[in-house]
């Protein structure tokens, strides 16, 4: 159960390894770091230091021959390692996300705002009635503070700003 005194992510003694022909490229070795609520966190270092495979190993994204080989990643006080596929994704439609810092690139330049927000709706939810999805897709334009004729807009008419939203 989440109180405010649980912290938000809490990642202990990760460890991250590729396998190769040659053994184990250990990519992540023994990191541990907390983030309280409210609070802001950025991982800086060199190019191929494992920032971008600690993050995926926190979504649970790693790829082979890439392996969570040991460590404890809890969010609000729920061990995300140990979840079943089924229930990681819906953690991740509904708990935590990544921008990635491209994201202003990630659109596709031909189709309108609305078909691509519903494509990850349908992606996660399956079938949705037409005036549902114009519901939730307005709500989810409102989260983020853009207006509903953004819906109609390619992602050429919209600002930096607003494709990162």
């Amino acid at each position: 159960m989440t109180n405010h005194n649980t912290p938000t992510l809490q990642v202990e003694n990760l460890r991250v390894y590729y396998w190769t022909g040659r053994g184990p490229v250990k990519a992540v070795d023994d990191i541990s770091f907390t983030i309280n609520r409210n609070e802001r966190f950025g991982f800086i270092g060199e190019s191929g230091c494992g920032k971008t495979t600690t993050i995926m190993a926190i979504l649970r994204l790693i790829k082979r021959p890439g392996k969570i080989e040991s460590g404890k990643i809890l969010l609000n006080g729920d061990d995300i390692v140990s979840i079943d596929k089924e229930a990681m994704r819906q953690t991740r439609w509904n708990r935590i996300s990544l921008i990635p810092q491209g994201a202003m690139n990630s659109l596709n330049p031909i189709m309108r705002v609305r078909d691509q927000i519903a494509d990850a709706i349908l992606t996660h939810r399956g079938t949705v009635a037409q005036s549902v999805l114009r519901t939730e897709i307005t709500s989810l334009l409102d989260m983020v503070e853009l207006p509903a004729k953004v819906a109609n807009m390619y992602p050429h008419e919209l600002s930096g700003g607003m494709k990162q939203r």
